[in-house]
């Protein structure tokens, strides 16, 4: 399991477990739909920040999405807008910013990972004030599937190396004595 992959599931069961204390603690400054748009934008920041990490890319490129997704989630009655928005600032920030790759591929990697996660809490997930940890809980960890799909530059550097050291040692003891003149 690669770094990427690795911490979306941890940040995931942090995010689900910090999630409903987080809204009890900022429903003083706000109604509950806004506090759980506040909640929601601060764990799309954070993944955003690990994102931008893990790529290595500037860190002010990622400041405009999410200032965007920021003023819409101070919106008022703005639901259905913030979801769309927040869907479309985490494609953005992953496939536009960060993982720039080939169309289809990363287009099939942000379908499946963004459909997968909204059909899972859809299915899953009620109304309650409990339930809705857990959807992001689970939400993120469909999110470590993109990862699967398009490997990082990890990934590909130990898919070009050889996995066996003395079967590397052969192969460039081999091209050694092949330069040799035979007698």
């Amino acid at each position: 399991m690669n770094k990427p992959i690795r911490t979306t599931v941890v940040f995931a069961l942090i995010s689900g477990f910090l999630a409903l204390p987080l809204t009890e603690l900022l429903s003083r400054y706000g109604s509950y739909p806004a506090v759980l748009k506040w909640v929601l934008w601060m764990d799309l920041a954070i993944y955003a920040l690990l994102l931008v990490r893990w790529s290595r890319t500037r860190t002010l490129s990622i400041l405009f999405p999410l200032a965007l997704l920021l003023g819409v989630a101070f919106w008022p009655n703005t639901w259905i807008g913030f979801y769309a928005i927040a869907l479309g600032v985490l494609c953005w920030v992953r496939s536009g910013i960060c993982y720039n790759g080939t169309p289809f591929r990363t287009l099939t990697a942000e379908f499946v990972t963004v459909v997968g996660g909204i059909t899972l809490v859809g299915t899953l997930g009620s109304n309650s004030t409990a339930a809705w940890p857990l959807g992001l809980c689970l939400f993120i960890l469909v999110q470590a599937l993109y990862f699967y799909i398009i490997p990082t530059d990890s990934n590909r550097k130990t898919k070009n190396a050889s996995t066996d050291p003395f079967e590397q040692a052969r192969h460039e003891a081999e091209k050694v004595l092949g330069q040799w003149p035979s007698p």
